[in-house]
Formats: C-alpha cells, structure tokens, sequence
C-alpha cells in the first residue's frame, strides 16, 4: 500500500485496488494491477475529485475522454464534490445565487493535508479554505469556510468523507453532493435498486413531483431525478441483467440521491462528452440538495459514503 504524491494529483495504491486519473497513467495501472491483483485511486488536487478506481485491471468510474485535466474546467467524471450548491439557485434571494453550477469545490484547487496506511486501507486528507478560491467566486459567496475531504480505498470499497466547518462569524446555508460517475458496459442493462415507492422532482419533466413503483430505475431516456430523503441502508447499482455484478452504496448523513443520464440530446451538447458515451455511465449521487444545511459559526457538518464493488 502507498501514496504518489504527482504535482497536479495524488495516487492510491493497494494490494487490491487503485485510484488514479490520467489516461496514460489509467492505461499503465490496469495492466499493472491485472498482474498483482492490486486497485489504485486517484485524487486530483483541482476539485479533489477522484478519477480513478482501478480494481484488479477494471476501471470502476466513467471519466469522459474529452473531460479537461488542465483545470479550466470542472472534471467531467471521476467523483466530483458539489459545494455550497447544487445546481443554480431557484431563489435569486440565495446566498449561493451568484454562485456557477454545483458551486465552487469542484472548479478550486484542494491542498494535500496528510496520507494514512495501515494494514488494511490507504487513505489521503485534503483540505480547502476560502483563501484557497478565487477572488471572483469570494465574491460572489464571502463566507470563511474549512472543507476537509477524506479519501479511503480498501481492497473493492471506496470510502469518501467530507467535513464542512463554518469559520465565518455569522451562519451560512449550504448543499452537499458527491456527483459519482459509474462506468457502466451497457447503460440499457443497468438497474438502480432501492429507489422504489420514493418521491423523486423530476427534472427532465418540470420539476414535477412523481413516485416510481417499479423495483428497479432503469435508463431508457434521459434522466435527471432528485429522490427525496430517501430511507433505504443499502442502493445497489447493478451492471447487468443477472444482477451479479454491480456496487453497493451506503450514505452517511446524506439524505437525497440524484440519478443521472444525459442520453443522447444533451450528451451531444456537452463539449466535454463525447456523443456515445451516455451509453457507458451513470451517475448515482448521494447529497443533501432538496433543502439547504445551516450551519453556526464554528460548528462542523461532516457526510460520506462507502462503495463496495461486487464482481
């Protein structure tokens, strides 16, 4: 087990999984971990967004291959962090409302504040301050703010934590997703179980409110759905017909999930997604985005998540 500290990301290494995000980099991890069974994971400073898991030579997250690694523009794929919001503000009244899209973690560079091993996981912590963002986005959202984000790869589990510390003299409303991209073989043999008798905002539909009976959410068109505090332990994201293989997601004070397929209009709109690849990912993310957190200066707001993969 080890961390790479790069200069523009930090790469995790273990006797069964990996994290890492370049394409040569990914192309060179699968043909290692092929060999020795290993996984690796990769964090890029800029938005501390996860682009990689490698487990045993089969990469485990969707990154676009027309995605910018430059930081000019949010990471499209991987695991990015959405924070203060999620989507544009409704409300113009907001303290998030001038605020870009998904707000500003994911489009702010994250410094390295320490890597932990031990027997049985590998892990970095990376932080972000609001000296740390642009004097554009302090602008547009003057809070003092700590986010500390933990990244924690097992042999077949990831494990991502993040800690909201408000260090402003007055409180602040904020939202939190973790916006996971799933690599998926075939998106038209995908099913997400434990959505079922949930109400969900449909955003490809008005916003309208609906409540899906069907056991499985499948993609067949295009999908952008908030399910609202949603009850169940245990998602599961399976990757084929069989129900065999798939992931397993456990939330930690993450009350909302956001599934998500552009499909084939939008995908064609996005110039950093290439046409066809709605068809290989999905996104199932857990946040709390139906309403906001409020948070008293000084205290700490801490969320996560643990994906397990099951070949």
């Amino acid at each position: 087990m080890s961390v790479k500290v790069l200069k523009d990301k930090v790469i995790l290494e273990h006797a069964g999984s990996s994290v890492e995000s370049t394409l040569s980099y990914r192309a060179l991890s699968s043909i290692c971990c092929e060999l020795t069974n290993c996984s690796s994971s990769s964090v890029y400073f800029y938005g501390a967004t996860v682009t990689s898991w490698n487990y045993r030579g089969k990469e485990l997250l969707f990154l676009s291959k027309k995605s910018f690694l430059d930081g000019t523009k949010a990471i499209r794929g991987g695991i990015p962090i959405v924070f203060p919001q999620f989507a544009k503000a409704s409300d113009p009244s907001a303290e998030t409302a001038a605020l870009p899209q998904h707000g500003i973690a994911r489009i702010s560079n994250f410094e390295l504040l320490e890597d932990l091993t031990d027997n049985e996981s590998v892990s970095v912590k990376l932080g972000l301050g609001d000296s740390q963002i642009s004097e554009s986005l302090r602008k547009d959202w003057p809070k003092k703010f700590k986010l500390i984000y933990t990244v924690t790869l097992k042999d077949g589990t990831l494990k991502t934590d993040l800690t909201v510390t408000n260090e402003d003299s007055t409180p602040f409303d904020f939202q939190a997703l973790l916006h996971v991209y799933y690599s998926v073989p075939d998106v038209s043999k995908l099913s997400v179980e434990g959505l079922n008798n949930i109400s969900y905002i449909d955003k490809v539909n008005n916003y309208a409110t609906s409540i899906d009976n069907d056991q499985f959410v499948k993609i067949t068109q295009s999908t952008d759905r908030i399910y609202l505090n949603v009850p169940t332990e245990i998602v599961k994201i399976h990757l084929s017909e069989d129900l065999k293989e798939g992931f397993s997601l456990q939330r930690n004070n993450l009350k909302d999930i956001v599934v998500w397929n552009p499909w084939i209009d939008t995908a064609k709109s996005l110039p950093d997604f290439d046409d066809d690849e709605y068809k290989q990912m999905v996104c199932v993310e857990p946040g709390h985005v139906s309403d906001y957190v409020n948070l008293k200066p000084g205290e700490s707001w801490e969320c996560g998540q643990i994906i397990e993969y099951k070949p």
